[in-house]
């Protein structure tokens, strides 16, 4: 058997699945170390002596080119092949023993260089066979070495390691069928988890809106049927008569009240006012700032019960309210309290709390440019109040308040 049989026999045994890809170089390594010492063994021919019809010359093998794929049009080629060529200095046909890749269309007559590590095939094979040379770096932009055996080609995929993460499917063993584990797993158990949180929130929802109370109407709706509109908490204070035009003078801005005629009234200014101390001093204080022109007091004795009125004249129409709100402050710091029930829009009442030794009301408003103050004090809770609602109606009927600030 020759060699060039020898290796087409290991072919078939690789394509076979009888060798592994080491088994089969080893032994081809063997056989074509054989065809090299045989062919060291022939006679050298002299040099002028002419070459015989055909003679087998053994060339040396050359290093391959980087990394390249045969084109796809070209099948791949054996381990070694066979190639006629013909020699310029003999009559005949010689048969060359070439390396696959000395068939490159662009290869150099003198063949490729040698790349260091590679082993010299012309020199004697050992009998254990030449070592494997180390694996260089590939280069950068380098395609990835096709590793395939001679009978595979582009009908096969390759024996070797590739970039597609499904080649595993030609190794042998019970790790072929393993499952790949599903990449999508994950996102699956996430979905389904999310699934599940919307269909309960949406029964939540529905049982709390129907079911928690018996199906009957909503929460929000029976919570808008079972709430009555807010009352409000305080009745709007009565109006008073319209506003009418100003007084003359002091006088006709009061009315005379009932009763007999006490000592100790009639017009004033501040100095008498500050003397005999009528009202409280922060208010003959807030007077004195504001320029009060002119004062008069109307008091008069209605049985048990004192009345009184008085009509602060101001320079002009703002200096009024400042003394008719510290007047409302002096009541309350001084013991009486707002009475709603007896105020009018525009017209603050305060009264004295019940349990004391005197009953006291007192209200007060601005008319223009004058603060009218009404007073009313007894022993008789009832008296005095009958007396001071007849005075404070007979004034606000004669001169209605013409700033109506409170509510």
């Amino acid at each position: 058997m020759t060699w060039q049989e020898e290796l087409r026999r290991l072919d078939e045994e690789l394509a076979a699945g009888s060798l592994t890809a080491d088994e089969y170089r080893t032994r081809r390594d063997r056989v074509l170390s054989m065809a090299v010492t045989a062919g060291d063994s022939q006679p050298q021919q002299a040099p002028g002596q002419p070459s015989t019809a055909a003679e087998t010359q053994i060339i040396t093998p050359v290093s391959p080119p980087s990394r390249q794929q045969p084109a796809p049009d070209q099948p791949a080629g054996s381990a070694d092949a066979t190639q006629v060529v013909s020699s310029a200095d003999a009559g005949g046909e010689r048969t060359q023993v070439v390396q696959p890749w000395q068939q490159h269309p662009n290869s150099p007559s003198g063949g490729f260089p040698q790349p260091m590590g590679q082993p010299q095939y012309s020199q004697p094979s050992p009998p254990s066979g030449f070592a494997r040379p180390q694996q260089q770096p590939d280069p950068w932009g380098a395609a990835p070495q096709d590793v395939s055996p001679p009978w595979g080609g582009s009908e096969f995929p390759p024996l070797g390691p590739s970039n597609n993460s499904n080649a595993g499917w030609i190794s042998q063993g019970p790790e072929t069928f393993q499952t790949q584990p599903s990449s999508g797993k994950g996102k699956k158990i996430a979905f389904i988890a999310l699934g599940v949180v919307v269909v309960v929130g949406l029964a939540f929802g529905v049982w709390a809106l129907f079911i928690k109370n018996n199906g009957d109407t909503p929460v929000a709706q029976q919570s808008t049927s079972q709430q009555p509109p807010p009352v409000p908490t305080t009745k709007p204070l009565p109006e008073p008569p319209a506003a009418k035009a100003e007084p003359e003078d002091n006088s006709s801005a009061l009315v005379t009240p009932a009763g007999k005629t006490r000592a100790g009234g009639g017009s004033f200014d501040i100095a008498k006012l500050e003397s005999a101390k009528f009202l409280p001093p922060t208010v003959t204080e807030r007077l004195k700032q504001g320029g009060m022109t002119d004062g008069l007091l109307k008091t008069t004795t209605d049985g048990d019960v004192t009345l009184g009125l008085y009509a602060l004249e101001m320079p002009d129409k703002q200096s009024t309210t400042p003394v008719a709100q510290e007047y409302a402050n002096a009541q309350q710091e001084g013991g009486l309290t707002a009475s709603r029930d007896l105020s009018l829009h525009g017209v603050p009442v305060f009264a004295a709390p019940d349990g004391g030794g005197q009953t006291v009301y007192r209200a007060v408003y601005v008319l223009y440019s004058r603060v009218i103050i009404v007073d009313a004090y007894g022993t008789d809770k009832d008296a005095t109040l009958s007396s001071f609602k007849t005075l404070l109606a007979a004034q606000v009927q004669k001169a209605p308040p013409t700033e109506r600030t409170n509510n």
